[in-house]
């Protein structure tokens, strides 16, 4: 987890029981890696956005508690950034490392799925909350909606 003294740059604290969705983000550089975006987030950024989880081929590294909300969907307090749990699948050119992260991503999504009591109906894209936003741009182009990964996607595992 970043440094506390950090967490107000990226968000407000929350309960719990506010937790009411889970929304999928793509990191948009070529060869992102989660190790690499969490030391972004907490040693480089001067930015305010953030996410929970960041996940790619060999790891899920946790960047904020759940109980703090994250500014994550470029829309203020809306129901993403106060309700859900943020989730980065680390973008790669290499397929074969990008589909490892979103299996990897699929499995961390099922776990909250449980832990929170979310259906698949509960599952969104950043694309949901601001559709300036193409993201997650990969999933997007593969399955159309958050509805059709959720359905498709979280009935494999």
């Amino acid at each position: 987890m970043i440094k506390e003294s950090k967490w107000d740059q990226y968000g407000f604290p929350r309960f719990m029981s506010d937790i009411k969705g889970i929304t999928i983000h793509e990191s948009s550089g070529v060869n992102d890696t989660a190790a690499e975006l969490f030391s972004f987030y907490n040693d480089i950024s001067k930015e305010n956005s953030a996410v929970h989880y960041l996940v790619d081929a060999n790891e899920v590294i946790e960047v904020m508690p759940l109980n703090w909300s994250v500014y994550h969907t470029g829309k203020g307090k809306d129901f993403g950034n106060m309700y859900t749990i943020a989730v980065m699948v680390c973008s790669n050119l290499n397929d074969e490392l990008y589909e490892a992260a979103v299996d990897r991503a699929v499995s961390l999504i099922n776990e909250l799925m449980e832990q929170f009591r979310l259906t698949q109906d509960e599952i969104f894209f950043h694309y949901n909350f601001n559709i300036k936003v193409y993201c997650p741009k990969k999933l997007i182009a593969e399955y159309g909606t958050a509805k059709n990964f959720a359905y498709q996607k979280l009935q494999e595992e």
